[in-house]
């Protein structure tokens, strides 16, 4: 059987174009993407695995139309929704034997949308539930959806399948690889936890040191650790580290690393001089906001515990660039606010950040409070699909949607201005104190090298405008003065700040025209009105309530999966028979949930009973909201197709 993996993409993906556009990066693109070659590592070798990414390929139709397969599957992210739509069709009109089936980040906006051309969906992560899908399929039943409610063991799950791709890495800025999945932080806003789980799993460190020998055989010149939190469990982080630093210094060319990780790590000086010697560029940390009543807002507690100016420049004083992530649209933010954003990112000499209107993703606890509040958004409307980084689904609190569309347009051309960036940079290296222990490159090494190095050169010389070319200049030559080591280092800052640049004016483009356009239409904007899945007083009440369904299954449940995919269905019921009435959970209530529950067991097949040992007494930390987030995935579905 054949199968065919796509991560969708466009032409006009500003990203792509800026990447394409500095010639001597030699990419089409920013990311590999690591979610097909992940699911080609998962898929029996008796399939015949095709992977395609269109950034670096080309649309996708002609490998359809002259090819038969039998499984097509597509990689949704949240800014290729309609891109991913447009695939599914086109496959079901010229190949309508294919199966096509949906997975990734993006899938979550199918639950309650149109799902034509659709076959198969899958939430959250697939070890578990893609083999069991092809299995299904084999024997010509497969289910509708798949959702995996256990989290999956990471020392279980196997390398991607990066030789699949090997004739277009180059392509790529760089390259994916988890170490970790799951957050132990709360933020309202964020989805993470919703995927991957509060607890944070691991793979085991020689997993990670066998991908990374692998992508250096491939030749891949760097990394990204898509970590949620690279540094949450700071203990397995530093043995990583102190394994990963050798290996990559034994690399005739040592790779370059980049994370997202928290600002806990100033306060840690060992983990800091680990990240500079592993040849770490640059940390992505989600600052958010410089008030601290809106981090409060954002339940960003871990924030909170720290002065963060002090801890920008702690960290960057390793060498390593901070990757600033900053929302502008909580509660408590008002129209002084990008003044003061401004104002922070040259104050911590911050030369790489990102700054976005917030949004609130479906299920988050920010989605909940704003769409009880009348605050959310309808994004079906074409100005604002797949534009959600740009253009929030909120209704902000002291601002209006236009002052927010045009203070971030102002806040962009602003900050990136040549003359600004040029004194943060120069600011960044004099405070640049540790010089890390990595390999310096020998003559054979720099003359490999010679043809990035020219192509570096003159683009600035003959490629860019007065303003870049002076910036550059005067930048390499304070690096001249303070160490010739940081040259990498400084033209990886300078393309950061090219893309940010020219990302920006992108950016300020399109929120200036959809302020204009919502000034104008602003009756267009559809309030979303639909009823909160999950009745409100079942989620006050959700962990007496799970717990009792948990321990009620486990006697006659054998199989985790099956127990918990159980509780769930359980709630289900519970909630479409009680939830408008539920007022606290009182005995006859526990009786009914059991009633409930046995209703459930009886639906189990044969082999799906009696007990296992390996089921704890107790759920885990963390169950309910597992749980509760199954339940309100499987309602939401439940009522978009009644």
């Amino acid at each position: 059987m054949k199968i065919l993996l796509i991560s969708p993409g466009t032409p006009d993906d500003i990203d792509s174009q800026i990447t394409q556009g500095i010639p001597y990066l030699f990419a089409k693109t920013l990311f590999a993407p690591h979610a097909i070659a992940a699911v080609a590592a998962l898929t029996p070798p008796e399939y015949e695995v095709h992977l395609h990414d269109e950034y670096t390929n080309g649309p996708v139709e002609s490998l359809i139309e002259h090819n038969t397969f039998d499984i097509i599957g597509i990689s949704v992210t949240s800014n290729q929704q309609k891109r991913s739509l447009q695939i599914a069709r086109y496959s079901k009109q010229v190949s309508p034997l294919s199966l096509v089936v949906f997975g990734g980040i993006g899938v979550e906006h199918f639950i309650h949308q149109e799902m034509a051309g659709i076959d198969v969906i899958f939430h959250g992560e697939a070890e578990e539930t893609w083999p069991k899908f092809l299995e299904e399929f084999k024997q010509g039943k497969h289910q509708r959806i798949y959702r995996n409610i256990s989290k999956p063991d990471m020392a279980k799950t196997p390398a991607p399948r990066w030789e699949l791709l090997a004739k277009d890495l180059s392509s790529y800025t760089a390259v994916l690889l988890q170490t970790t999945r799951g957050c132990p932080f709360d933020c309202s806003f964020c989805d993470v936890i919703y995927t991957f789980g509060r607890k944070l799993r691991s793979k085991t460190i020689e997993q990670v040191l066998d991908e990374v020998r692998r992508l250096s055989a491939l030749k891949v010149k760097m990394v990204f650790i898509a970590d949620d939190n690279f540094a949450g469990d700071k203990k397995y982080t530093k043995e990583l580290l102190k394994q990963l630093i050798p290996l990559n210094n034994s690399f005739k060319a040592p790779i370059e690393f980049i994370t997202q990780i928290d600002i806990t790590i100033a306060n840690d000086e060992e983990l800091l001089t680990l990240l500079a010697d592993c040849n770490f560029q640059a940390v992505m940390i989600g600052i958010e906001s410089v008030n601290e009543e809106s981090l409060k807002d954002y339940n960003k507690q871990q924030n909170l515990r720290f002065p963060i100016r002090e801890a920008v420049q702690k960290i960057q004083s390793f060498g390593i660039v901070v990757l600033a992530h900053m929302i502008i649209g909580a509660d408590s933010d008002d129209i002084h606010v990008f003044e003061r954003t401004a104002d922070f990112i040259a104050d911590t000499n911050i030369v790489h950040h990102l700054c976005h209107p917030l949004a609130a993703p479906p299920g988050t606890k920010m989605w909940y409070e704003l769409k009880r509040a009348g605050r959310i958004i309808h994004t079906d409307n074409e100005e604002i699909a797949d534009k959600l980084d740009i253009i929030s689904n909120i209704i902000p609190k002291q601002m209006t949607r236009v002052e927010l569309f045009e203070g971030l347009a102002d806040y962009w051309e602003n900050i990136y201005d040549p003359k600004k960036f040029t004194q943060r940079a120069l600011t960044f290296l004099q405070s640049i104190k540790y010089k890390p222990k990595i390999k310096e490159p020998g003559l054979s090494d720099l003359w490999s090298l010679r043809k990035m190095l020219w192509r570096v050169f003159t683009f600035f010389m003959y490629d860019v405008d007065k303003a870049h070319k002076k910036a550059f200049f005067t930048i390499l030559w304070a690096t001249q003065k303070k160490g010739m080591y940081l040259l990498p280092k400084i033209i990886y800052i300078y393309t950061c700040y090219l893309v940010d640049y020219n990302r920006s004016a992108y950016d300020a483009k399109i929120a200036r025209s959809h302020a204009r356009w919502e000034r104008e239409n602003g009756h267009k904007l559809v309030i979303d009105t639909n009823p909160i899945p999950v009745a409100e007083k079942i989620r006050e009440h959700a962990t007496p309530i799970v717990h009792t369904a948990y321990q009620h299954l486990r006697a006659r449940v054998a199989h985790k999966e099956t127990l918990y995919t159980a509780v769930v269905s359980a709630m289900v019921d519970f909630n479409d028979r009680f939830g408008k009435t539920f007022e606290i959970f009182d005995t006859l209530q526990e009786e009914q949930l059991k009633d409930t529950c046995d209703r459930i067991i009886n639906q189990l097949p044969p082999n799906g009973h009696t007990l296992s040992d390996d089921m704890p007494l107790m759920p885990s930390a963390g169950f309910t909201r597992e749980i509760l987030d199954a339940l309100d995935n499987a309602v939401r579905y439940q009522r978009s197709n009644n």
